[in-house]
């Protein structure tokens, strides 16, 4: 059987092509975007944070030194962690696990029968209790986008299956869920300063008080780690709330059942492109969060995914779970489960 996860979904909707590149044929990127590098560098600091018992701070700052290979990733990374600490420490929640993960059954939300093909999988960022005593799932989340309360991007998770899948996971390992708290932190916009080429350069005027010099917007040198750290601690202390936002996100039956066929229906379009052995492209999607996709010269036919420069190949299907959770790949058994149209075949899958 295959793994079903969140990530997986989300490349087919995408781009069913995209798909067949990570996930049928398991290639990936030879060198880690920016972007994503950093997100990654985040998420261990932070996964640390809530790891320890007491000097969260100090662990979590530990934990970012030991993975950075880039030195203002670091810089970023801790002055985030500092004002997450600030912001969030004083919070009264009962930690009961982080970074755990999960596999279970892939249900037919028609008839509860489970999938032939898949198991439904993922990896909480993490489970607490509140003071009241719910029992709440966590999950992390970094974003460039505007997180203030009421924004987009708040209403869109109602959209988000998700955090759904998230609540299947949960009850899996035993948990009742209350609900999600939905802890979002804003990705620094400002960059490091560089210098500005001589050619371009730019200075006032010299007066009896003042000797020439650059314009205000111009740089001599390239900016150091530490005059860096000094700006973005500024940023973040001058608007904390635009950095870190907090909110719970709750799951009414019905949002449930929703997030089950939305699941349903992902894995029974995959199961048929492979049936098909047909995968196809979404032009749409070949620019997404201000990139474009690593595969659109590999689509374009001017790049080859044979080139060990930019990709390699994935030594498992899911690089970011354990060996534990992922079943054997049975990619040519028949699922009778997948046809949703046929209650009888669906119950006795």
């Amino acid at each position: 059987m295959d793994l079903l996860t969140t990530s997986r979904m989300r490349a087919y909707q995408a781009c069913p092509r995209l798909h067949q590149y990570e996930y049928e044929l398991g290639y990936r990127l030879a060198v880690e975007a920016e972007e994503l590098r950093f997100g990654t560098l985040w998420h261990e600091g932070q996964a640390a944070w809530w790891l320890a018992d007491s000097a969260r701070l100090e662990a979590g700052i530990d934990a970012i030194r030991r993975n950075s290979a880039y030195q203002f990733d670091a810089v970023k990374a801790e002055e985030l962690l500092l004002g997450y600490d600030a912001m969030w420490s004083g919070e009264a929640l009962t930690v009961l696990a982080v970074e755990v993960e999960f596999a279970c059954d892939l249900r037919n939300p028609e008839t509860g029968a489970a999938s032939r093909t898949f198991k439904l999988g993922g990896k909480l960022d993490g489970v607490t209790l509140d003071a009241a005593e719910r029992a709440l799932i966590v999950e992390h989340k970094t974003t460039s986008k505007d997180i203030a309360d009421g924004s987009e991007y708040w209403r869109r998770l109602q959209l988000d299956s998700q955090v759904s899948t998230y609540y299947e996971g949960a009850r899996a390992l035993g948990h009742e869920p209350q609900g999600c708290i939905y802890d979002v932190v804003h990705k620094p916009t400002i960059r490091p300063y560089q210098a500005t080429p001589v050619e371009l350069r730019k200075y006032t005027k010299a007066t009896k008080d003042k000797p020439s010099a650059l314009y205000a917007n111009q740089h001599e040198a390239d900016e150091t780690p530490e005059d860096f750290r000094v700006r973005l601690r500024q940023s973040i202390v001058e608007e904390p709330g635009r950095y870190y936002r907090r909110g719970i996100v709750v799951r009414l039956e019905e949002d449930e059942r929703d997030a089950a066929f939305d699941r349903w229906q992902t894995a029974a379009a995959i199961r048929e492109a492979r049936r098909a052995g047909r995968w196809p492209r979404n032009p749409d999607a070949c620019d997404r969060w201000g990139r474009t996709c690593p595969y659109f010269d590999v689509c374009t036919r001017t790049a080859s995914l044979d080139d060990p420069l930019r990709f390699r190949r994935a030594e498992r299907t899911h690089e970011e779970l354990s060996t534990a959770i992922q079943p054997v790949s049975t990619k040519e058994t028949d699922d009778n489960a997948n046809s949703s149209n046929s209650t009888q075949a669906s119950d006795a899958a």
